[in-house]
């Protein structure tokens, strides 16, 4: 069997990014070598450029996944790493019930978690046994773990759940073992009560997360290492989109997202970091918070209809339409909240001489002054004048003193 050549590699390198993310450089030549070498025998190929045209000529895609299958890396075990799960019981776990309870009282407490990335399963059932272990009794939570893995073969083996001594015994303590492992044959089942807790399928970060749902914590580790810094921002970032405002993203040991993308902060617990969203957009809130207060408006008032004039504002006798009409003068109208003031009557005109022709007539003749009832319209026609045959003489009420002067003048003229 030849060794890979540098143009076999080039092209099943980017062959294999293609179809999942996994980039690889030049010092990577001896993976492709070691991990595609069983199915180099399996199809009797002569090289690995016959390997990779027979790849890409099978349409039933089972070649594909076996590739995915063998460069893919299924290195996993149980609370791998530790610190992540003790940030887990004791941070995220703590603050996001705190939440979720205020923004849902008197109801189940939701709590959705997604594992990206999960293998062959032992980081999901390691996140199910910290989540029975830190809350006891669930009936009170409504739990929801997905598993997700480009592997066909890997996302089999999770969703069965029986694992052989070597992985058992790799980050699990005897007592957790005995108490949510079932020996079975030559291995370990995880039981059922575990096992209902998961839901594992078939998913490939580079896709886009349409149908995902939201959740409030991903665990998405050691599998990012592999992609390129464009591929790693996208995935991140889509992560992102799928994240609660609230929600935690916890990523490897030896990773980090600085400079990596912005859609994350780094928040440190102890000796561990998890990140959280970077910002809640415009319109966007975490459950339990209320948005912000609109500034309060006051509903406004109807203007009240203009009061009509009172009965006893209208003339005796004058039609109704006569005392709703609008006035004939420019006088502005009273305010309805203006209290009406009724005006005042203008002071007595001075007497005016009167014409010597007739002195008689002028003094039984005289003309009372203008008024009008408070609170009244003006006419819409002027008012009639009485009619004289000459000028008038005006007298106060009760000034006799001319008419008696008058009156002597008379008698002494009849006298003579």
């Amino acid at each position: 069997m030849s060794s890979i050549t540098a143009e076999e590699f080039g092209l099943l390198a980017k062959y294999i990014h293609s179809i999942c993310g996994v980039a690889l450089d030049s010092t990577k030549t001896y993976l492709i070598e070691t991990r595609l070498k069983s199915m180099m025998q399996q199809y009797s190929c002569a090289s690995y450029m016959d390997l990779y045209n027979k790849v890409k000529a099978d349409r039933s895609g089972n070649m594909e996944k076996e590739v995915v299958n063998a460069i893919t890396t299924n290195e996993t075990l149980f609370f791998r790493d530790a610190s992540p799960f003790e940030l887990f019981k004791h941070k995220i776990l703590p603050d996001l019930i705190d939440a979720r309870s205020k923004a849902n009282p008197g109801r189940p407490v939701p709590i959705r978690i997604w594992s990206a990335a999960c293998s062959t399963g032992q980081e999901v059932y390691s996140i199910a046994i910290a989540l029975r272990e830190a809350l006891g009794n669930l009936n009170n939570f409504q739990i929801s773990i997905l598993g997700t893995d480009i592997s066909d073969e890997a996302v089999t083996r999770a969703s069965y759940g029986k694992y052989n001594k070597f992985e058992i015994e790799r980050g699990l303590p005897a007592q957790t073992l005995n108490r949510y492992f079932t020996l079975m044959g030559d291995g370990w089942k995880i039981k059922d009560e575990i096992r209902a807790m998961a839901v594992f399928k078939k998913f490939n970060l580079m896709k886009p997360f349409t149908g995902m749902g939201r959740f409030d914590v991903v665990f998405c580790r050691n599998v990012a290492i592999y992609f390129t810094p464009m591929d790693k921002k996208l995935v991140f970032e889509k992560i992102a989109g799928v994240l609660e405002p609230d929600g935690s993203l916890v990523i490897g040991s030896t990773e980090s997202l600085t400079g990596v993308t912005e859609a994350f902060e780094p928040r440190r617990y102890m000796r561990a970091i998890f990140y959280q969203p970077s910002g809640t957009p415009a319109g966007r809130f975490a459950p339990g918070v209320q948005p912000p207060s609109q500034p309060f408006a006051p509903r406004p008032v109807p203007a009240a209809p203009p009061a009509a004039p009172a009965a006893s504002a209208r003339p005796m006798g004058a039609p109704r339409a006569a005392a709703v009409a609008a006035p004939a003068a420019p006088r502005p109208a009273p305010t309805p909240a203006t209290p009406i003031v009724p005006p005042r009557p203008e002071p007595p005109r001075p007497a005016v001489p009167a014409a010597p022709a007739s002195p008689v007539m002028a003094a039984v003749t005289p003309m009372e002054p203008e008024t009008q009832a408070p609170g009244e319209a003006a006419p819409s026609a002027p008012r009639r004048a009485p009619v004289r045959s000459q000028p008038a003489q005006v007298y106060r009420a009760g000034d006799k003193s001319d008419l008696k002067r008058l009156l002597m003048q008379k008698k002494q003229k009849a006298a003579s």
